[in-house]
């Protein structure tokens, strides 16, 4: 079978990446197909741990989203050094001093990785996915992408569903609702023509083609909506080239004060009483006029914004830290970081089982690519002084629901791997030892102490 020809399934069905941590050779599968094997192996890299069993110079360690290994001429008498040779033997971090020597054009790009202190191992990883895990999705795409390349359709819109959807401040049937609308999948009548279910799209308010922009911006209807629509942005509708742009800018469209919208925007109430009022007139053949429309958005908008004031006010008694029989201390670490300087501010401090807090301290760190990785190294640093303390039995908290969730699941991320591994090397130091997610109030002193500390952050100059 040639590269080209029945690409996709016929390659993909069968292929699986093991847990293990040794080198593509050690899959005997893919000695039986060439080309399943040089598919996989374009794909793989390192996530570095104590950097025992990784290259430095032959193999892909210094991105985990990419394939990177340092490029030009292998000196001689490097030929097999290791990643670990790049490491103090004492502590375990980054020995600037033979960076600079071996490799001082990625000194940065190296010290943004953050290796484990405690001896965890290194992992092969597939570089596209963050968890570093191979899923049979990602293998289909990166079939086409080489050998079909063709078949790939261009992505013009990409959403970042979590800042744009997830989380909005709106009720949970409108971030469906607009799940469906930016995938393409609502019933308007453009997409059922093309499901064959209606002869026609026409629009049931005019004679222009029902499709997901027209029913919600350059509809006569919408056009009058979005006018009467409060806000401080007001949205030109016509202006609107795609729902996508259109949803974008509505966003930042806050409601005017009479209003009483404090949270959450009235965009997404607007969107869902279009789309109401639109199925009333179909299928009860009730009409709603454009103001009784944006009244309905605004009244709904406030309903429910009060509702969740009232759930906030119920939870309070309950949100406060949680005792537990087992445990004598609670550590609460929190991290502060800057995108600008890729510079971190780390926090934690140790409280009694009467929530008496005896012991606060903070540090930073340089190099650091993320907020998640700076909440991991706060992690790592809290269980380190926990056992010079001498502490035995302790609850580990942080506000960071990723990262204790990959704590507890021991689930993979490529950018904490070493710190994850530490985190679970660190574990059988304590007779009892958990890790929960607290909510940021309860975090307040820690969250100020990790700012205080960034901003008096200086790094050493080189």
């Amino acid at each position: 079978m040639s590269p080209s020809s029945g690409v996709s399934w016929q390659i993909l069905s069968r292929t699986r990446i093991p847990s293990s941590q040794g080198p593509i050779s050690m899959f005997p599968w893919m000695e039986r197909n060439p080309y399943r094997k040089d598919l996989i192996k374009d794909q793989l890299g390192w996530a570095i741990g104590d950097g025992k069993n990784v290259q430095a110079w032959q193999d892909s360690w210094l991105y985990s989203d990419a394939k990177g290994c340092p490029m030009g001429p292998i000196p001689e008498s490097e030929m097999d050094l290791k990643v670990a040779d790049l490491l103090a033997d004492q502590t375990g971090e980054w020995n600037e001093g033979k960076i600079e020597n071996h490799f001082p054009l990625l000194a940065d790009t190296i010290k943004s990785i953050k290796p484990s202190k405690w001896g965890g191992a290194d992992k092969q990883i597939w570089l596209k996915q963050n968890s570093g895990n191979y899923s049979a999705k990602s293998g289909y795409y990166v079939a086409l992408e080489k050998y079909h390349p063709e078949i790939l359709a261009p992505q013009e819109n990409s959403h970042d569903w979590i800042k744009d959807v997830w989380k909005i401040q709106m009720a949970p049937k409108q971030k469906l609702l607009l799940w469906k609308i930016l995938h393409g999948a609502l019933p308007v009548g453009e997409v059922l023509v093309a499901r064959q279910v209606l002869p026609t799209s026409k629009c049931i308010r005019c004679d222009s083609s029902e499709s997901i922009l027209h029913l919600f911006y350059h509809c006569s209807y919408a056009q009058k909506v979005w006018e009467l629509a409060p806000v401080t942005r007001a949205i030109v509708p016509l202006q609107v080239i795609s729902f996508a742009a259109g949803w974008k800018a509505a966003l930042k469209s806050t409601a005017l004060p009479p209003v009483g919208l404090c949270k959450s925007p009235l965009a997404p109430w607007i969107i869902s009483a279009i789309w109401t009022a639109r199925n009333y007139q179909i299928f009860q053949k009730r009409e709603f006029s454009a103001q009784e429309t944006i009244n309905k958005a605004i009244c709904d908008a406030k309903e429910w914004e009060e509702a969740q004031s009232l759930a906030t006010i119920k939870l309070q008694g309950v949100t406060g830290p949680r005792a537990s029989p087992e445990a004598d201390v609670i550590c609460r670490s929190d991290a502060a970081w800057k995108e600008e300087s890729n510079n971190a501010g780390l926090a934690f401090s140790f409280y009694d089982t009467r929530n008496e807090r005896f012991f606060s301290h903070s540090d930073t760190s340089a190099f650091v690519i993320s907020s998640l990785v700076a909440e991991g190294l706060a992690m790592r640093l809290a269980m380190e002084c926990a056992i010079n303390l001498q502490l035995r039995k302790v609850i580990f908290e942080s506000d960071s629901l990723q990262l204790v969730t990959a704590i507890d699941r021991k689930a993979n991320l490529s950018d904490l791997h070493g710190i994850l591994s530490d985190i679970h090397s660190l574990s059988p130091f304590f007779d009892v030892v958990s890790f929960r997610f607290s909510r940021r109030e309860n975090l307040t002193f820690e969250d100020g102490l990790a700012k205080q500390a960034l901003r008096g952050f200086v790094p050493n100059q080189v």
